[in-house]
């Protein structure tokens, strides 16, 4: 191990080592949805809303391009094919023709919407749960369509900060300046200038007016009284956006999985090694996402539901390692490989909906036992799942081999510890939610779903430590039940949202039932599947008189 050691030494080093490059375009702070982001981040945004993607890879054009490319001719730009449009019935709706590229443009769609407006509004008057996916998916698009044209008239653009007299905090926009005739301080009106001297150089494509220009806006934000951002923090994201460290990690833990399924195949350990290297890899450049993500938003990034898919198999790849130190036969790499993999294209989907890094609700956003409990019962989940990959592994070695006792033995060793890492992570992290509560709102217990939903894993836990010391239940029983103690989590974890009811009910529900509904089948037929097979197959035959 002493060359993974230092293999890990040396990517440590490579990855506290942050590129550090000059102002760029992308940097320039922006307040949109509650927040203050770089423009990067609000290009990719609303590109991924309109078009699908963030970026424009077929015309070879970033979000930050494509935007600007928008602001400096805005004609030419609703003249382009945007709008990514995949429902039929929407386009029929606005006597559009429909094509297999599935594009329209801003000139195609807007006229059109003008002759639905009665029946957008009726749509946008109902409740969301009312809606039909062909209202939803028409009101969206009604929606993309104003925000293009406010984005094309820079009026979306909210680029300018506030003077000492606005005590709303609202940024303004150049639209509200340029054609409203709003008033403007010095430090606004050397931004202001400094953008317009920016957008003349590049409209020429005067590469040192561009940079002149981006130096002055620097100066004039670093100028700027009680100013709420840091442009180091925006250039953390804007590097972020452009690495995008949780698509390499994916990358390494496949090569993980494909490399060990062939060194178990051809048995060299030098693939076994190659393998190991790429887990660690993952893993490092997984947790340094994640302590981006934590030093962009000044919180724990466990408090919606992407961010605790990723911070929960993180948790699991940690555990995968740690097992993998110890056994050192490739079952660690083999679960966090797997877990790793499947947890990011779960996460993925969530970040398709738009901002990752987004404002949360007041009480997510609150004090110290909050981050503390929050982290601590998503470890408390990790730590859950991984003893659950581990009670699957040790089934189906029982069904593959039932006669090698010290393999298994050994998981289940592995198991039984992982266990009681998981039960005192779940304990505390709910008695932290607890003290949390009571400062909240003002009492320690209520009974709230997502209360009984950790309580549930606790006590599923507790029953199954207590039946396997008081020897009801089996090394198979036992490994039976934690695999079960999957659907505990995942019903804790993602059911408790679908009821809509309760304070911790905060809307993260898209997508999840059909979803949650599929895991739990999944999870019962294999589980079930890998306990009673060997035991039907080795069911005495009856005898025949």
């Amino acid at each position: 191990m002493n060359l993974l050691t230092k293999y890990l030494f040396y990517l440590l080093i490579f990855t506290s080592v942050q590129v550090t490059y000059g102002f760029e375009i992308e940097d320039i702070p922006v307040q949109d949805e509650g927040r203050i982001k770089p423009l990067d981040t609000f290009a990719r945004n609303h590109l991924l809303a309109f078009y699908g993607k963030r970026s424009l890879k077929d015309l070879d054009l970033t979000a930050t391009d494509w935007l600007m490319n928008l602001i400096l001719d805005p004609h030419n730009g609703r003249k382009q094919k945007i709008f990514n449009v995949r429902n039929p019935d929407v386009i029929a709706s606005l006597l559009m023709e429909w094509t297999t590229e599935h594009k329209y443009s801003f000139n195609d769609i807007a006229p059109m919407l003008t002759g639905q407006s009665a029946m957008l509004a009726s749509i946008d008057q109902k409740p969301n749960k009312d809606r039909t996916v062909f209202e939803k998916q028409l009101l969206e698009l009604s929606r993309n369509v104003l925000r293009f044209e406010e984005i094309s008239y820079l009026k979306a653009l909210k680029l300018i900060p506030p003077g000492n007299d606005n005590i709303s905090g609202e940024w303004m926009s150049p639209y509200d300046f340029i054609l409203t005739g709003l008033p403007m301080n010095q430090y606004q009106e050397k931004l202001l200038g400094s953008l317009q001297a920016y957008l003349s150089g590049r409209l020429a494509k005067e590469e040192h007016t561009m940079q002149k220009a981006l130096l002055d806006y620097e100066n004039a934000l670093m100028s700027f009284p009680n100013k709420q951002f840091e442009i180091d923090t925006l250039r953390k994201e804007t590097w972020m956006n452009k690495v995008n460290l949780f698509y390499i990690s994916l990358g390494c833990y496949i090569m993980a999985f494909i490399i060990l399924a062939i060194s178990w195949m051809t048995q060299p350990l030098w693939l076994s090694r190659i393998s190991i290297a790429f887990l660690i890899s993952g893993t490092v450049l997984h947790g340094y996402g994640i302590i981006l993500r934590m030093l962009i938003m000044g919180r724990p990034p466990v408090s919606t539901l992407y961010e605790s898919i990723i911070f929960v198999s993180f948790i699991i790849m940690i555990f995968s390692l740690i097992l993998e130190y110890f056994r050192r036969d490739g079952l660690g790499i083999f679960i966090g490989a797997i877990t790793g993999s499947i947890f990011h294209y779960i996460g993925f989907s969530y970040a398709s909906d738009g901002d990752t890094l987004g404002m949360l609700v007041a009480v997510l956003n609150s004090n110290f036992w909050l981050a503390t409990h929050v982290t601590t019962i998503t470890m408390g989940y990790g730590a859950s799942l991984m003893a659950g990959c581990v009670a699957h592994l040790y089934l189906l070695q029982s069904l593959r081999n039932p006669h090698d006792e010290p393999r298994l033995k050994s998981i289940f060793n592995n198991l039984y510890g992982i266990t009681l890492v998981a039960l005192f992570f779940t304990l505390f992290g709910t008695i932290l939610g607890g003290i949390w509560a009571d400062q909240s709102w003002g009492r320690f217990w209520g009974w709230d779903p997502k209360e009984n939903g950790a309580l549930l894993i606790v006590l599923c836990q507790l029953m199954m430590i207590h039946m396997r010391l008081s020897g009801i239940a089996k090394r198979a029983e036992f490994a039976l039940g934690m695999g079960l103690n999957n659907i505990t989590v995942a019903l804790a974890w993602f059911g408790v949202n679908l009821l809509q009811v309760g304070l911790h009910s905060y809307g993260f529900d898209d997508g999840v039932a059909r979803n949650l509904f599929i895991f739990i089948a999944v999870e019962l037929v294999i589980c079930f599947g890998l306990y009673f097979w060997p035991r039907l197959k080795t069911k005495p035959k009856p005898k025949v008189t």
